[in-house]
């Protein structure tokens, strides 16, 4: 069954990403941005600190940063930022701190930008703040999101250096696997957990955007990057325990609209804030892509079996090394050993031993054994076999 994470009937915009509701009212127009700096009394949402490549900005500066919210949407509300007089250059390194109020608590922040990093805190007074660090990006327009499939034309329309973004205040925050978005001039379509085929679990997502940047020329090459939270991944992956991933625990793969593979790299990593695992996909074209990740693999990784040995003729020792969870933690090893004749035995070990015993064995024969570690997500891969030899 196919559900959505996050907000029914969302876009998201990434360049790194910025939401339109669809349904609701528009974004709000140019003109009702204004450039607010903390001050006293303070009025929220404001400006804390602003700077562009560690030099910090100002109320007289070129570059401003403008601010409109909060505002009410379904299911959330948000703060709108961005930069207008000068535009950065791509290279920049902006880093802005908004402090949002007491009463606006920021639980997701997406943008369009090449976003670094966002952290969130609370000054003296209780007021949240929200600190965002990220570049500008080149972004490229020309897309129609009226018709499905997405129709976007070979070469954008118009393009422009963007910094900017929401900061929003979930109705449910516990109900979203979405913690922040980042990409290079992509739009997409929502995140959906569905059951595969094969039973396992995957999140998928369409991606598009232009071929072409307004001069014809030059390729857009996207990337995106999301967080799913923990319990999301409990909940609709079916991964019991996701805060044991590793690197290699999640299979992604970046597909064409008739589910060939395209060309791209995929990475993952824990938030190292806590909660979430970053999933992200780069190194591909347009005009329109799907990402999928499969949590296939998250059983524990394979054990080796380091060596056997025969301690009376009907007892055998396997000493094997530990398994890596990789999203289900090990809650035993087991234990299959097989003798030529067809005679077979079992054991079992626990999860914090690397060692199994099997009993059961007959005299005068020799078995092939071999283990593996188990999981409330299943059973992990059995080790290479290594031969117990037989005892009279």
């Amino acid at each position: 069954m196919r559900r959505r994470a996050g907000l029914v009937g969302s876009i998201v915009l990434l360049g790194a990403s910025l939401v339109a509701v669809v349904g609701v009212s528009a974004p709000p127009a140019r003109a009702d941005f204004a450039e607010r700096w903390c001050g006293t009394p303070l009025i929220t949402p404001c400006i804390q600190s602003f700077t562009i490549n560690g030099v910090a900005q100002t109320s007289s500066s070129p570059t401003e940063l403008v601010l409109d919210g909060p505002m009410s949407h379904t299911g959330y509300r948000e703060i709108n930022l961005e930069t207008q007089g000068v535009a950065p250059a791509l290279t920049d390194d902006l880093v802005v701190v908004i402090n949002t109020g007491k009463s606006f608590d920021p639980q997701r922040m997406l943008g369009t930008m090449r976003l670094a990093d966002v952290d969130r805190g609370v000054d003296a007074s209780g007021n949240h703040l929200i600190r965002i660090a990220g570049k500008p990006v080149r972004w490229a327009l020309g897309c129609n999101f009226d018709v499905w499939p997405w129709a976007c034309p070979a070469t954008a329309t118009s393009d422009a250096v963007r910094f900017g973004g929401d900061i929003a205040q979930l109705s449910d925050p516990a109900d979203t696997s979405i913690g922040m978005y980042v990409g290079t001039n992509a739009y997409y379509n929502g995140i959906f957990f569905e059951e595969q085929p094969d039973g396992s679990h995957a999140l998928t997502t369409d991606i598009a955007a232009p071929h072409y940047y307004a001069d014809g020329s030059t390729v857009i090459t996207g990337s995106i990057r999301f967080r799913v939270s923990y319990d999301l991944m409990r909940t609709d992956m079916g991964i019991p325990n996701p805060e044991t991933l590793t690197s290699t625990s999640l299979a992604g793969v970046v597909k064409t609209p008739t589910g060939a593979p395209a060309a791209g790299k995929f990475i993952t990593w824990h938030d190292p804030d806590g909660g979430g695992f970053f999933i992200e996909a780069s190194g591909f074209t347009f005009s329109r892509k799907q990402l999928l990740v499969d949590a296939a693999r998250i059983t524990p990784t394979r054990p080796a079996l380091a060596r056997t040995a025969r301690k009376t003729a009907r007892r055998g020792v396997l000493v094997h090394t530990r398994a890596l969870p990789r999203g289900a933690r090990v809650t035993s090893y087991a234990a299959y050993c097989r003798s030529a004749s067809g005679h077979v035995v079992r054991g079992s070990g626990p999860a914090g031993s690397s060692v199994v015993v099997v009993t059961g064995l007959r005299r005068g024969k020799a078995y092939t054994c071999k283990v593996a570690a188990s999981s409330k997500a299943g059973r992990g891969a059995w080790s290479a076999p290594r031969t117990l030899r037989a005892r009279p």
